[in-house]
């Protein structure tokens, strides 16, 4: 479906209108679902919210919750976590003059910052005092204590290699506690070249990260004190993963039995390709998944890669990412818990998305309470980030936005990176209003909309 020019008028038109989420007086009390007039979602899909797409008043100012990473030209938060009664959002910000740090800030439920935190509700941590250092926080999670975990990885300094990178702050902000590290940071060397794209605090408050090492996808875990495990694939403590040329993974999570589902993409050659891998808890390949533990969903034809990986309901396996890198749009696969495409989604287990004129580089997903679907990424510099929402059996939901695809403005350079749920039928978005050099800065954006 390629969208006519009126319609994407309209879709900006829309978009702006979100903008002003419910007033006072339209704000939802109650979560009473109703079916929209005109959709197409079939009765075996719940029906949307007839509030989706609307920033949540309540949140911030007008849904959005803006924080300064004061003089530091680049940045974005990259992860979200909700903590109890607060909200977190890790990522990083690069000085004018160099040097790249972790950022991190808590907020609370209406959005606000939380001045019991850190410095007034904001915090950061780097690794050397150089502008060289450059450390990059791309998740972030909690321990059963109170303690936040930071993750990410420290590219090469001086004559070091480029190491995972963890980073504990306590529940004041300050860095430290519970023997983490040296002094709450750790850095961990596997001997190679180590890249972090994503990463999970496990329920016995170990710690999971995925990326590359190398040219080869990377699952590693550490001890809740920031020390490589080593009974975790027992004794190297990481897994590593040939697909192709090359390969790196992006996105993991646990299914309902403990397994490690991690999806990435590779380089093969002639074209990219999404892979999905499936470990058990203890680092070794589930050989029940794909015959091997590895999957490659996307088709022989199709160049794809694979930003997110989540579970659907019903515990199927659903990928999303987008067909990059030259003319990207968004595309979704879901898989059976043996790795094979799931028949009663999209076409053969796949779904792509409306082209509306621009490019969509897929950046996160996540997989709403009846099964739908929602992809967050960007399009070209200058126009607005954009979400596309796919029913739970795999079509474009054109009740969303307009035709499916809503754009959000997060100020005049706004990128999105991350969506997580939140109670009460809402979702967090977190990205930036990416400043200049010279500029007015760079601000992380955390926004709350309802879904």
């Amino acid at each position: 479906m390629r969208l006519s020019r009126s319609a994407i008028s309209g879709l900006v038109v829309s978009s702006l209108a979100t903008l002003a989420g419910c007033g006072a007086d339209s704000a939802p009390t109650e979560r009473n679902e109703t079916p929209l007039l005109g959709s197409d979602v079939e009765p075996s899909c719940p029906a949307p919210s007839v509030y989706a797409g609307r920033l949540d008043d309540t949140f911030g100012v007008n849904g959005m919750a803006r924080v300064s990473f004061e003089a530091d030209d680049d940045g974005s938060y990259f992860g979200l976590d909700i903590a109890g009664d607060r909200i977190l959002a890790a990522g990083w910000g690069a000085g004018g003059l160099g040097g790249i740090r972790f950022r991190l800030a808590r907020l609370t439920t209406s959005g606000r910052l939380d001045p019991t935190f850190g410095d007034e509700g904001t915090a950061s941590a780097g690794f050397a005092p150089s502008t060289a250092d450059d450390a990059r926080a791309l998740a972030v999670g909690h321990q059963s204590d109170g303690g936040i975990i930071a993750m990410g990885y420290r590219d090469k300094f001086r004559n070091e290699s480029s190491n995972i990178a963890l980073v504990r702050f306590q529940p004041d902000g300050s860095i430290g506690g519970a023997e983490f590290g040296t002094d709450g940071k750790a850095l961990i060397d596997l001997g190679g070249e180590e890249s972090v794209a994503d990463g999970l605090v496990l329920p016995d408050d170990k710690i999971l990260v995925v990326g590359s090492r190398g040219n080869e996808m990377l699952v590693a875990r550490a001890t809740r004190t920031g020390a490589l495990d080593t009974t975790f694939a027992a004794p190297k403590g990481y897994v590593t993963v040939p697909v192709g040329v090359s390969a790196q993974a992006k996105s993991v999570v646990l299914d309902t039995s403990g397994r490690i589902l991690v999806a990435g993409s590779a380089d093969l050659g002639q074209r990219s390709g999404m892979v999905v891998l499936r470990l058990t808890a203890d680092g070794v390949l589930d050989p029940s998944f794909g015959g091997d533990g590895v999957v490659e969903p996307s088709r022989d034809t199709i160049s794809e890669r694979a930003v997110s990986v989540a579970l659907s309901p019903e515990g199927a396996i659903v990928v999303a990412g987008d067909t990059g890198p030259d003319n990207p749009e968004f595309v979704v696969h879901r898989l059976l818990a043996d790795g094979s495409p799931d028949p009663t989604f999209g076409s053969a287990g796949r779904v792509g998305a409306p082209h509306y004129g621009n490019t969509m580089q897929a950046e996160d997903m996540v997989v709403l309470p009846g099964g739908g679907v929602l992809v967050v990424g960007n399009a070209p510099e200058g126009t607005a980030p954009i979400l596309v929402r796919y029913t739970c059996d795999g079509r474009i939901d054109t009740s969303f936005g307009v035709h499916g695809i809503l754009r959000l403005y997060l100020g005049e350079a706004g990128v999105l990176h991350t969506v997580r749920l939140y109670p009460g039928n809402r979702i967090l978005l977190g990205g930036a209003d990416v400043g200049m050099s010279p500029g007015p800065g760079t601000y992380g954006v955390v926004v709350r909309m309802w879904m």
